[in-house]
């Protein structure tokens, strides 16, 4: 049965309200606490002491790009600045890609152009086209990204966060990067992007052996060969024991990866 509704008049409604009970209650206050505005947040946790976590508005890997190109002129733009910013540098990108026919990642400038597109558009990547956009363009535009696959570590007894820990992938084999060529950290899916006064260029190797000695896992790249050739290699390093050799294949192949990547960075003081 439908409900019924009927007109009640002002006076009416001030009689029930005389009648009512509960009239001499209240509710309790309630405080009002102000909030500050979000800031650029420290990257002490990521033991990176000085680098700041510039927050990326718009956020994806476009405005990445944007904020690289010139961080300081990043910072004092408008949204509606920074979003025209995002319009030339999609278009400037595209064609770019057209030139990418002699390069190791030829076959794939029609992936790039296409996930460029994706990204201006807003559409969501999967996982694994953070990385196949990060690479295609750290070739492209000459830029190595160390990029940040956090997550957040809790302690479940006391429900607190105690830190992050996660991935740090490379957006192109460290063995072949060059000291002149810039280095950048960002988060994976370009939420956020290290900014300091000073290259990160003559810290790298200790940070990563720092932060892996933390739990962040690092993927180094794997040594392309045979057992025995990796053995030969491993085998002149001052870690190399001999009981190395129960390891597979696949894990020395890593570890030689590791220490051909550490040379690479320690080259860099």
């Amino acid at each position: 049965m439908a409900k019924q509704y009927q007109n009640v008049s002002y006076k009416e409604l001030i009689c029930y309200s005389d009648k009512n009970p509960n009239r001499a209650r209240s509710l309790d206050s309630i405080e009002i606490h102000n909030i500050k505005p979000s800031q650029e947040t420290q990257l002490d946790m990521l033991g990176l002491k000085g680098y700041t976590a510039v927050n990326l508005n718009p956020s994806g890997v476009l405005g990445l790009m944007a904020c690289i190109n010139d961080p300081t002129y990043y910072s004092l733009s408008t949204v509606s600045t920074r979003t025209q910013q995002i319009i030339d540098i999609a278009t400037k990108l595209q064609q770019q890609t057209d030139e990418l026919k002699n390069t190791s990642i030829s076959r794939k400038r029609k992936k790039l152009h296409d996930l460029i597109g994706a990204v201006y558009n807003g559409t969501q990547l999967e996982e694994k086209e953070y990385f196949e956009i990060f690479n295609g363009l750290s070739i492209m535009c000459h830029i190595q990204f160390i990029l940040m696959k956090s997550a957040v570590q809790e302690d479940i007894e006391s429900n607190k966060q105690i830190g992050l820990k996660g991935d740090v992938i490379f957006s192109s084999d460290p063995t072949n990067w060059k000291s002149d060529v810039p280095v950048w950290i960002a988060d994976y899916r370009a939420r956020w992007v290290a900014i300091s006064e000073q290259p990160i260029h003559k810290i790298i190797a200790t940070w990563l052996s720092d932060i892996e000695n933390t739990g962040w896992i690092i993927k180094w790249p794997e040594v392309d060969g045979t057992k025995k050739e990796i053995v030969e290699y491993l085998s002149l390093l001052p870690t190399w024991k001999e009981t190395d050799l129960k390891m597979n294949k696949d894990i020395l192949a890593v570890r030689l990866g590791r220490a051909n990547c550490i040379k690479v960075f320690s080259s860099w003081f």
